[in-house]
């Protein structure tokens, strides 16, 4: 496996890049899940099994609010067999709406949890040649213009005197 950010070759059993300390687990996660056997048709059928609860969610979601609304309006109307016809409208509206809703979110929490496979290091895969430990900046200077008088007195000794 390559670093996606500096192209350092690694294994998947790093969870950061020695060379640039990437976080590289999400891409070890990644490529498990696409390599391993049906990985990209389960995540594929795991997607459009989402999409299909969010659009059942939705036209409950949807219908719900429709009843409720029929039900306020029956609820103005004069009589009091529409007032009461018009809280019981609303009230079956309030219940389909939530049902809607918890029974989209119990359906997705069932899906079973994808969890990727361990895997060996890459043995064909070269030492980083690195260490952790090592330094790999330089230091900043404590002051912008330290460097600069620096050079200043470099400068005065180079000049000859004039005659």
């Amino acid at each position: 496996m390559l670093c996606p950010n500096c192209g350092t070759r690694t294994t998947t059993e790093h969870k950061f890049c020695r060379n640039c300390g990437m976080n590289l687990e999400p891409v070890a996660h990644a490529l498990a899940a696409h390599l391993s056997h049906g990985g990209a048709a389960a995540a594929a059928a795991a997607r459009e099994s989402e999409r299909r609860a969010t659009r059942r969610m939705k036209r409950g979601l949807l219908a719900g609010v429709a009843v409720i609304l029929f039900g306020l309006l029956l609820m103005f109307l004069p009589g009091k067999g529409f007032q009461i016809l018009g809280l019981w409208a609303a009230l079956i509206g309030i219940v389909a709406a939530l049902m809607a809703v918890f029974s989209s979110l119990r359906a997705t929490g069932e899906a079973p949890a994808y969890t990727a496979p361990p895997h060996a290091p890459d043995p064909a895969a070269p030492p980083t040649g690195r260490l952790l430990e090592e330094q790999t900046f330089e230091p900043v200077p404590a002051s912008v213009t330290e460097r600069t008088t620096d050079l200043l007195g470099v400068e005065v000794k180079e000049r000859r005197p004039r005659d």
